[in-house]
């Protein structure tokens, strides 16, 4: 994995714009915005080739895979289980990672498909009411973990998702309100 450049960020939005809902990403101008020291951006690299890329939120004790994607000819190649594993080496002094996850939709095969995924890979489902805020409002969705070294406490995770919200959500007007829905 390479961190990539504020300045280089373009070409993954590109491949955002076709890999996910509008309603799930964020305005090229807002990425400019919050990447940083704590929002980064990587490509993920094979061979000398750039095969997909990941967006993480990291604080503390833990991160936060806010986007993660590969590029549509190097896709069911085994790359992204190969994501997850170098996440968790790279970043092994973290006590784990959170992602957000769609609602399972039976008319919608790659939710569950996305789920299984995961959880492959030892995601499990955190039990609050998890919400996505967006331009628009909120999406609900699911919360997930995993594991590196020690489980999240309810606290912990509260106290991330806060943070998270602060500085990754905290230019929408609603964004502590979607906050306190979560919570409450």
């Amino acid at each position: 994995m390479e961190l990539v450049k504020t300045s280089d960020f373009k070409k993954i939005y590109s491949d955002m714009l076709f890999q996910f809902p509008a309603s799930e990403l964020k305005q090229y101008e807002k990425f400019q915005k919050i990447l940083g020291e704590n929002y980064s951006a990587y490509d993920v690299i094979e061979d000398g080739i750039p095969v997909g890329y990941v967006v993480l939120f990291l604080r503390n004790d833990f991160i936060f895979i806010d986007y993660v994607a590969i590029f549509k000819e190097f896709q069911s190649n085994g790359y992204g289980g190969k994501i997850l594993e170098t996440l968790k080496e790279k970043f092994n002094s973290k006590k784990g990672c959170f992602l957000e996850v769609e609602k399972p939709d039976e008319s919608k095969p790659n939710t569950l498909r996305r789920i299984r995924f995961y959880q492959k890979h030892g995601a499990e489902k955190i039990g609050i009411n998890y919400l996505y805020p967006n331009e628009t409002g909120f999406l609900p969705m699911d919360l997930y973990y995993i594991k590196y070294s020690v489980p999240a406490e309810y606290q912990e995770t509260r106290d991330f998702i806060e943070k998270l919200f602060e500085i990754v959500h905290g230019d929408l007007m609603h964004s502590k309100e979607v906050l306190s829905k979560i919570f409450n």
